[in-house]
């Protein structure tokens, strides 16, 4: 059994306007006592890790990982060491965003094992990274991925946003001729998402931004498939491209529902039969792990149905699809019977092509993914 494993590091020089994700300032003091609590964690952990497993990815995810010191990351990644049966290939990625690197810290980062760095470009105009509340520049990006050249670290990712405020159809375009220009082995495009609450949402919601018109952004997403498959990248899952043999091995893991362990403040976990999550709550994570506890928040077995539909929108993710037939060795007909109906239709509207026994969604169907999710949640 191959095993991932996710670190949340939540440090950031400050919150992007339309973040969600657990986070807080940096200090020095905290993140020192941060490393400490995590490792104490795998610690307590190690032992309920099923035998024989090997772990063959580690992710250090945020937050922003590569504002912590060095050493930190690398304090952590030689308890994973020691704890577990880590995999001399095991794809170890750090997410970091221009401005926090330098070369002092990929130094070391790439001694303790660092291969992967994925970075939170989101866009290579000033003031489209203005509008979202990020603190680097277009020309930051370029000079982060030199330094990471120049220290031998060539699997790189790109996070790019699609409809920020003020972005057009020459902005964006734009942005992907520089994603032709540097080159880089993955990339990773999301189109924006306030559906929770943020700053952002409550500017868009009193008028004072606009966003762009949702035709243009799906004219743009159409658009952007095309480019970057006429620049060698291959599509394989409905936000992610990459050039042969650099997708991303710990996402993957996600998508096929494989187990990963989760460590930090809110990190999430699946072991196959259940998914459970930190505490998000700093100063409760501090206290259960000082005090010899679990932080564990909440914990949910994963029914037989559950596992069906995860395997289903999760499986519909990636651009080659689900086998049908083969989900109905695992489940059995009846159970999935249950889905064809609405699966028949979505066909008929476009959204899903249904050949043989592969069921996967049209570049239309990627657009409107949540609505054919729904049909399964």
């Amino acid at each position: 059994m191959t095993i991932g494993i996710y670190a949340h590091i939540p440090f950031c020089q400050a919150k992007c306007n339309y973040c969600h994700f657990i986070s807080m300032p940096f200090s020095g003091e905290t993140s020192a006592r941060y490393e400490k609590a995590v490792i104490r964690e795998m610690e307590s952990s190690a032992g309920s890790f099923p035998a024989k497993c090997q772990i063959d990815s580690i992710y250090f995810g945020g937050g922003t990982p590569s504002l912590v010191p060095a050493e930190q990351v690398a304090a952590i990644l030689g308890s994973c060491r020691r704890l577990f049966n880590v995999l001399p290939d095991c794809e170890i990625s750090l997410e970091a965003n221009p401005g926090t690197l330098s070369p002092e810290k990929v130094v070391v980062f790439r001694r303790s094992g660092v291969n992967r760095i994925s970075l939170g470009a989101q866009s290579f105009n000033d003031g489209e990274l203005l509008s979202i509340g990020r603190l680097h520049t277009a020309e930051m990006i370029s000079e982060s991925l030199a330094l990471l050249r120049n220290a031998g670290l060539d699997n790189m990712n790109l996070d790019l946003m699609l409809g920020i405020p003020g972005q057009t159809a020459e902005s964006w375009r734009s942005n992907l001729q520089e994603v032709r220009c540097l080159e880089v082995p993955h990339l990773s495009v999301y189109m924006l998402d306030l559906d929770e609450p943020c700053p952002l949402s409550s500017l868009v919601d009193s008028g004072k931004v606009r966003l762009p018109e949702e035709d243009l952004i799906s004219d743009l997403y159409l658009e952007t498939i095309s480019f970057l498959s006429q620049c060698g990248y291959v599509q394989y899952e409905i936000s992610n491209f990459a050039k042969p043999g650099f997708a991303c091995r710990h996402n993957m893991k996600y998508w096929e529902r494989e187990p990963v362990h989760g460590f930090g403040l809110g990190s999430h976990s699946f072991d196959g039969d259940s998914r459970y999550a930190n505490l998000s709550e700093a100063g409760d994570y501090f206290d259960a792990i000082e005090a010899g506890k679990s932080a564990v928040d909440w914990r949910e077995p994963v029914a037989s149905g559950r596992s069906l539909a995860e395997s289903l929108f999760l499986g519909l993710r990636l651009t080659r699809g689900v086998d049908w037939e083969m989900l109905q060795g695992i489940y059995g007909r009846e159970i999935l019977r249950q889905y064809e109906p609405g699966m028949r239709e979505l066909s008929e509207r476009g959204l899903v092509e249904w050949k043989d026994s592969t069921v996967r969604l049209t570049p239309s169907g990627m657009l409107l993914s949540n609505e054919v999710f729904q049909l399964f949640v």
